[in-house]
C-alpha cells in the first residue's frame, strides 16, 4: 500500500507539474512571500526592539521590556502568516485564470486578493493564537511527550486547515468557519484518509535531497578544497532552494484543484479524472461523485 500510494501521488505531482510548467511564473509567488515575510518581519521586530531598549532605559521593570519583545514577536508572526496567505491567495487567483486561458500579472493578482484581505488578517491572528496555544501546551511536557504532543498537535491543525487557503479564496469567510468547511470536505468528500496526497510533495522533494546530499557531501567530500566547495554548495542550495519553490507551488494548487473538484467544478484539462481519485481515495472507496 505504501508504494502503491507513492505512484498515485508521483502521478497526480506529474499532472500538477505539467501545469505549473506552462506558466513558470507562479513559482515566484512562493519567492515574493519569503522576501516580504522576511522584511516585515525585521520592520515589526525592528521596532519592538527598539522601543523595549527605549523603555529599558527609562528605568522601567524588566518584566515591560520582555513584554514588548514577545509581543512584537507574535506581531511579527501574524505579518508573516498574514503575507503568506495573501500571496498564497494571489497564486491561486494568478491559477484560476491561467487555466481560463486569462493569464493576468502578478501584480494584478494581488489586486484582486485585496478583497479578501480582511478574512486573511482574521486567519493570521486566529491561526498565530493557535500555534501560540500549542506551543504553551507542549512546553508543560518534556522529553518524548512534548515531542508527541507537539507532533500530534502539528499535525491535527495541518489536517483541520488543509483547505483553508482555497475556502478563503472561493468563499471569502472567516476562520471557524473556513476551518469548518475545510474539515467538512475532508470527512465528507474524501472520507477519513487521504490515501497518497501526502506523496505529492515526493516530486519537488528529490530536488530538496539532491541539494542537501551535495551540500553535505561536499562539505564532507571537498572541505580543504575551497573553490570547489563554495560551488558545490552553490550548486546543492540551487537544488534545495528550487524544490522549496516548487513544492510550495505544487501544494497550493493541488490543495485548490481537490476542493474545487469535490464542490462540482471541472477540472483542468492536464489533470485526468482518474489519477486524482487514484491519488486521494484509498483501495475500496472508488466512488467517484466524491
Amino acid at each position: 500500500m505504501f508504494f502503491r500510494n507513492i505512484r498515485k501521488g508521483w502521478e497526480m505531482g506529474k499532472a500538477v507539474r505539467r501545469i505549473v510548467m506552462r506558466d513558470k511564473s507562479l513559482m515566484f509567488y512562493p519567492i515574493v512571500a519569503v522576501i516580504l515575510s522576511i522584511i516585515s518581519f525585521l520592520i515589526i521586530f525592528g521596532i519592538g526592539l527598539i522601543s523595549a531598549f527605549i523603555i529599558s532605559d527609562s528605568n522601567i521593570s524588566n518584566f515591560s521590556f520582555y513584554a514588548i519583545v514577545i509581543f512584537s514577536i507574535f506581531i511579527a508572526y501574524i505579518s508573516i502568516e498574514f503575507v503568506f496567505i495573501y500571496v498564497n491567495i494571489a497564486l491561486l487567483i494568478a491559477f484560476k485564470n491561467f487555466i481560463k486561458n486569462k493569464k493576468i500579472r502578478m501584480w494584478d493578482s494581488f489586486k484582486v486578493a485585496k478583497k479578501y484581505r480582511k478574512n486573511i488578517l482574521k486567519w493570521a491572528i486566529f491561526y498565530s493564537i493557535l500555534i501560540m496555544i500549542l506551543n504553551v501546551i507542549e512546553s508543560r511536557f518534556g522529553g518524548v511527550a512534548q515531542i508527541i504532543i507537539g507532533f500530534i498537535g502539528s499535525f491535527a491543525i495541518s489536517v483541520a486547515t488543509f483547505f483553508v487557503v482555497p475556502v478563503i479564496l472561493e468563499k471569502n469567510i472567516g476562520p471557524i468557519s473556513a476551518i469548518k468547511e475545510s474539515i467538512n470536505i475532508i470527512y465528507h468528500k474524501f472520507g477519513q484518509t487521504f490515501g497518497g496526497i501526502a506523496f505529492i510533495d515526493l516530486y519537488s522533494f528529490i530536488f530538496v535531497i539532491i541539494g542537501i546530499a551535495i551540500i553535505f557531501g561536499s562539505l564532507i567530500l571537498l572541505g580543504s578544497i575551497f573553490v570547489m566547495l563554495l560551488i558545490s554548495i552553490i550548486i546543492g542550495s540551487i537544488f534545495l532552494i528550487y524544490g522549496l519553490i516548487y513544492g510550495a507551488t505544487l501544494r497550493n494548487i493541488f490543495k485548490l484543484i481537490i476542493y474545487d473538484y469535490a464542490n462540482g467544478k471541472q477540472l483542468p484539462k492536464e489533470i485526468n479524472e482518474q489519477t486524482l481519485l487514484n491519488s486521494i481515495i484509498k483501495k475500496g472507496k472508488k466512488n467517484k461523485n466524491i
